[in-house]
């Protein structure tokens, strides 16, 4: 069945991350408000953690969702703006998927424990200091890159919405009136 709109489920999956990447990255930039090794900034480092571990799994059901119900047809007949929407949108899906499990092996690798709530997770990688080096550096940098990458996302649906004037942002919003 061709939809013209988002299925309820990808749409609440699609705004729970939006959320928890929000707290997510304003957690860790709060980190940096306070001393290294202090309790505060260990919090935000675990708070950060747990937002991470809630956007893997929310990332995992979202794909399910959209393996299951589908994803509306683009609304714009531009070929080369389609291939750019849609390589964006896995660029962010993967994003989303690794940045947690880098965290997870670079807190590992370091000795560290990771905590699910009150549950912590087996030990599955042996502590290694190069290893964590690397994905501690690479966590870093692919974080700063989804800065960028939600930026293109937002002014792309804002272009969408004020410029084009098409159902693209309020399609995800939920807002229109269709007939399936």
């Amino acid at each position: 069945m061709l939809r013209n709109h988002y299925h309820p489920f990808s749409i609440a999956f699609h705004w729970f991350i939006f959320i928890l990447v929000v707290l997510a990255l304003g957690v860790i930039e709060l980190k940096g408000q306070f001393p290294k090794g202090s309790e505060p900034r260990e919090l935000c480092k675990t708070i950060h953690g747990l937002f991470g571990q809630l956007i893997f799994f929310a990332m995992a059901l979202r794909l399910l969702a959209r393996w299951i119900y589908g994803v509306p047809e683009p609304l714009n007949l531009n070929r080369a703006l389609n291939i750019f929407a849609k390589t964006m949108h896995w660029a962010l899906y993967i994003l989303l998927l690794a940045l947690p499990i880098m965290g997870f092996v670079f807190l590992q690798a370091g000795g560290k424990e990771v905590h699910f709530f009150s549950w912590v997770w087996p030990e599955l990688i042996t502590p290694n200091l190069a290893i964590k080096k690397i994905f501690k550096e690479a966590h870093e940098w692919l974080g700063n890159a989804l800065y960028f990458l939600i930026g293109i996302h937002a002014a792309s649906a804002l272009w969408h919405h004020y410029i084009l004037k098409d159902a693209t942002l309020r399609r995800m919003l939920n807002k229109i009136k269709t007939s399936n």
